[in-house]
């Protein structure tokens, strides 16, 4: 793989992503809201107004705070929140660590899920378990995540109680460090729920591409080499599920799209303290600063998510050109 290729990609990522912020930047200014009104106490004089709006910069004209904006993006300075007063980055940092630590393991389970149930699907075709196993991503695939997440709630929180219906520790509860927080039995039951209903609905596309791969590259000339030299069933479908990957490899990066966008149905539902809830809240008080930043991550995720699909496709397959 030559270096140029990825540099090229590089470039393109980074000119995504200063496309995807001005938009975003833009886009807020538009909103007829001001949010002077939630920053400046209209019993203050005008000079102490003035004075507001000034320390908070929004006394200058849009175009200037575009450019400030986007030099402190370079340094990854997303200022101070509008609402909590504080920098940004300190209000994001615990949401954005919640998000992460529910969604990543969905989506490591979501993907090693299908590869798993959609190469046997593909592999037993016309089977029992290949004919009625294939109903349920169908169904899935159908239903909004927010509705499978209800339904979950209903059955696992409020008819068996097996878990709790909402947050991630109980109710009164305060951590003094992040080991706390994460690391014990309280947790663990408040993530299984929203976890395992996240890599479930992820888990119903991947299914049906790897089966419909899988069924494509089982009657492919090279399997019939490797079989004639006598190896183990098993070794054949290795090599068959590595021809498979590619099409699965190619939705990771939707895949991840899907995943940052459900995030905010999910933390909603769930009651979730993670960056989806943040941008909520942050849209809701017209927070621009907090918002952008949430909007940043979650692009930037996507984003590069894609790039490392670009190199993956080809580290999979490198009979694929890279022009």
């Amino acid at each position: 793989m030559s270096r140029e290729y990825i540099l090229r990609r590089f470039i393109r990522m980074i000119f995504t992503l200063w496309v995807i912020m001005t938009i975003i930047f833009f886009m807020f200014r538009l909103i007829p809201a001001d949010p002077a009104s939630l920053l400046i106490d209209s019993s203050l004089t005008a000079e102490g107004q003035q004075q507001l709006r000034e320390f908070w910069g929004i006394d200058k004209p849009v175009f200037t705070q575009y450019l400030t904006y986007m030099g402190n993006l370079l340094k990854l300075d997303f200022g101070r929140s509008f609402f909590y007063r504080v920098p940004v980055m300190e209000v994001l940092g615990p949401f954005l660590r919640n998000s992460l630590v529910l969604m990543v393991p969905a989506v490591v389970l979501a993907i090693v899920a299908a590869i798993g149930i959609g190469s046997y699907m593909g592999w037993k075709r016309g089977s029992i378990i290949e004919r009625w196993g294939i109903m349920i991503p169908l169904v899935l695939h159908g239903v909004p995540l927010y509705w499978l997440g209800l339904v979950a709630l209903i059955i696992f929180s409020f008819w068996l109680r097996w878990f709790p219906s909402s947050g991630m520790r109980e109710l009164g509860y305060t951590a003094e460090t992040v080991w706390d927080i994460y690391f014990n039995i309280d947790f663990l039951r408040h993530l299984i729920l929203p976890m395992m209903t996240a890599a479930i609905y992820l888990a119903a596309s991947p299914i049906m591409l790897m089966r419909s791969s899988m069924i494509e590259v089982q009657n492919e000339e090279f399997l019939d080499v490797i079989r004639a030299k006598g190896v183990p069933e098993r070794v054949v479908v290795r090599h068959a599920m590595r021809n498979a990957l590619l099409p699965v490899v190619t939705y990771l990066a939707f895949l991840a799209t899907i995943a940052v966008a459900g995030s905010v149905l999910l933390e909603t539902v769930f009651s979730w303290p993670g960056i989806g809830r943040a941008l909520v809240e942050a849209v809701n008080s017209r927070d621009y600063p907090l918002a952008q930043a949430a909007f940043f991550m979650w692009s930037a995720s996507v984003v590069i998510m894609y790039f490392i699909v670009d190199i993956l496709y080809h580290k999979l397959d490198p009979r694929i050109s890279l022009k």
